[in-house]
């Protein structure tokens, strides 16, 4: 209204720290509550509801979000969680392994380990349920396999297993069986043996459901001993790193995440009058119990940690699998109270004595649930009473042997009645030279008020300056006058500031979103919310070269580089007309480019589009700019060498110098060789090859 009003801004990080102290506060990006990523319960399978599938005694999860179900009657089962649909893999009474067997999933390969069918280990391909190989007699490469558990990741298969044969099995004098861990590649062969003197256990019997095997993104190795309460951590390069006693609990289920933490359930039987203290614990690399992870609660059977650090948790009592993820929580005071943050702040500095001090206004999102609270007080004195003490208010702020809360009681006696949520608030009896403002934040358990901008105004200046002397001569009315004109004052200075900064609405960097699209809508750009902001500043960009060669190729040639950064290749009719007028390739040509000759042939690679949605959109953009009376052909090129398709070469194909296949260091084929295996020829289980070894009659 004046050029006389002023006032302190505090939006960025560097703002908040400078001019106060802060505690549990994240202030990256406003300034909100601190939050950490801990589980929730995203999703609870029942699996009664699953017609014909019985009691589940095991499970596995591919990375596509398959789950691989065993029932006690050994049959398996596939089940997709996105579209609820479930289905046998294999036949009833299949006889390939027992409802005993251990289950783990590389890829689309389900390995199957059951110390009592027919084959020891087993690997089976999820797509079409064809076995790819088996090792039966306890044995693969000389090496015994008494299957234990079974772990399986990208790198290989993992099987716990003692380290001679039953027969042979020689109990230490402290009665303890040594144990080893057999990594096998995917295809089935054995690359080493994990073993080491302290890696044993004191009890193989009742074996079922006692031990537990874990690889780690990071090629950790942990096996879980529950009945002995010992969990071993062996190394990528299989070296034993620790072994940690755990707890004297009966434990179940075993997982470790991207961070190494990991993940043991509960298995304990419960009454049936209390409260269900069974949750699934977390434990750091040194076994240490970190704590509990309360998004779960009740008996754990089972537990498997997937690629996205998804937990997902078998539980026989319930007959359930809960799957559990990581969300965003907010952290309560001192890691343990409740979710809130407080901010004190130094003295605000008017430069004159008696100064009144106007208002502040917060830029702030405050979901449901959530409070932001300000108190205030002004003072000519930069001196208070704090417990019983002389103190310079912002000594006593930065004092480090009380706590922030401590700081901020000592000073209660000067504080304001809180203002709850504020928006745009006047200073009540805030007179001086110097303001402290007290800041709070509340929260909920995922919520948190985040405060983007706070600004405080002074002197105090309302459209009462503009009335007649009359209006101010009693106290009591001119005080409510003043705040009744605040308000239009404050619609007044909204009014001016829109204006101030309508020139950002038409800058393309600066502005997003639906002023981001309203923009684009004044040159023709029709966007919606499918698209992305910066592909709509892309075009906005190159809106002057594209409507300068609209309608040609090189206006489709510079829409599809603006997008997605690669100029595309365009094949028109006349460009392939001779190969058209050769009757031998007529066929072909129409087929790759069709006959008409008003359509031209837009060839793309995949990752011009990452996405199905960015095709479409970016299909629609070309019809917009295409020639008129044409048609457009998208053709989405793959890297591969297949006569008479989209083979380009140099473009999706490349051509290089023959080289030896290379077996060994010293050992090598030519590249004319030819590999058969004559024994085999003529057989149908085998090698047979029609016309060449065997015909059809």
């Amino acid at each position: 209204m004046t050029d006389e009003v002023k006032f302190y801004s505090l939006s960025r990080s560097e703002h908040w720290r400078k001019r106060g102290v802060g505690r549990n506060l994240d202030d990256s990006d406003g300034v909100s509550l601190r939050s950490d990523a801990k589980y929730g319960v995203t999703g609870t399978i029942h699996l009664a509801e699953l017609d014909g599938v019985g009691t589940i005694s095991d499970f596995a999860v591919q990375s596509i979000g398959r789950w691989i179900l065993l029932d006690e009657q050994g049959d398996l089962w596939t089940y997709d969680k996105g579209s609820r649909h479930h289905e046998r893999l294999f036949v009833p009474g299949h006889g390939l392994f027992g409802a005993s067997a251990l289950l783990a999933v590389s890829g689309d390969t389900l390995f199957v380990a059951d110390r009592s069918g027919a084959a020891t280990l087993s690997a089976i391909d999820l797509a079409n349920g064809q076995l790819r190989w088996s090792r039966a007699g306890g044995f693969v490469d000389d090496v015994t396999i008494d299957p234990l558990a079974i772990a399986a990741d990208e790198r290989g298969v993992y099987v716990l297993t003692p380290q001679e044969p039953e027969e042979e099995r020689i109990r230490s004098p402290e009665g303890t069986v040594k144990l080893a861990i057999v990594r096998l590649s995917l295809s089935g062969n054995v690359e080493s043996i994990v073993s080491d003197e302290r890696f044993v256990s004191s009890d193989l019997s009742g074996r079922s459901g006692s031990y537990y095997l874990a690889a780690s993104p990071g090629g950790g190795i942990y096996a879980l001993d529950s009945r002995g309460q010992a969990l071993f951590v062996f190394d990528p390069g299989g070296s034993l790193t620790n072994r940690l006693m755990l707890p004297a609990l009966p434990l179940a289920g075993l997982g470790v995440d991207s961070d190494n933490r990991i993940y043991i359930g509960d298995t304990r039987a419960m009454e049936e009058v209390g409260e269900d203290d069974r949750f699934l614990l977390q434990f750091g690399q040194e076994g240490d119990l970190q704590g509990r992870v309360a998004g779960f609660r009740g008996k754990t059977d089972g537990l498997l940690i997937d690629s996205h650090d998804r937990i997902y948790v078998r539980s026989r009592e319930n007959g359930t699998i809960t799957v559990l993820e990581l969300q965003a929580m907010t952290r309560g005071w001192e890691d343990a109270g409740a979710p809130e943050g407080l901010w004190l702040s130094k003295a605000f500095d008017s430069g004159q004595t008696e100064t009144i001090w106007h208002k502040f206004t917060l830029d702030a999102g405050i979901p449901d649930g959530t409070q932001i609270r300000v108190s205030y007080f002004s003072s000519d004195s930069e001196w208070v009473t704090a417990n019983g003490g002389a103190w310079k208010v912002d000594e006593w702020i930065a004092r480090e042997d009380l706590s922030l809360k401590e700081r901020a009681e000592g000073l209660k006696t000067y504080w304001s009645a809180p203002v709850i949520n504020p928006v745009d608030a006047l200073f009540f009896g805030a007179s001086g030279r110097y303001l402290w403002l007290k800041l709070e934040w509340i929260g909920s358990e995922r919520r948190t008020p985040k405060l983007d901008r706070l600004r405080v105004y002074y002197p105090r200046e309302t459209f009462l300056s503009y009335l007649p002397a009359v209006y101010q001569e009693e106290e009591d009315s001119r005080d409510f006058l003043e705040r009744f004109l605040a308000l239009y004052g404050t619609l007044f200075d909204s009014v001016e500031n829109a204006i101030d900064q309508m020139s950002r609405s038409f800058d393309r960097e600066l502005i997003s979103g639906s002023r981001l699209r309203w923009l684009a809508s004044w040159i023709g750009i029709d966007s919606d919310e499918h698209w992305s902001d910066e592909w709509v500043r892309k075009l906005l960009r190159a809106a002057p070269d594209l409507y300068r060669y609209r309608g040609t190729r090189r206006g489709i040639e510079l829409l599809v580089e603006t997008i997605t950064g690669t100029t595309p290749v365009i094949v028109e009719p006349f460009q392939f007309q001779r190969m058209r007028d050769n009757a031998e390739l007529r066929q072909l040509t129409e087929r790759l480019y069709t006959d008409d000759p008003h359509t031209f042939t837009l060839l793309l690679h995949p990752g011009q589009a990452r996405s199905d949605k960015e095709r479409v959109l970016l299909r629609g953009l070309v019809e917009e700019h295409k020639p008129a009376y044409t048609e457009v052909r998208i053709v989405w090129i793959q890297p591969w060498v297949f006569l008479d398709l989209h083979t380009y070469l140099g473009i999706n194909t490349v051509l290089a110098e023959p080289s030896l296949f290379t077996i060994h260091a010293d050992r090598s084929m030519p590249n004319d060789t030819l590999i058969v295996d004559m024994d085999m020829d003529g057989r149908l289980d085998a090698h047979l090859r029609l016309g060449i070894d065997s015909e059809l009659e």
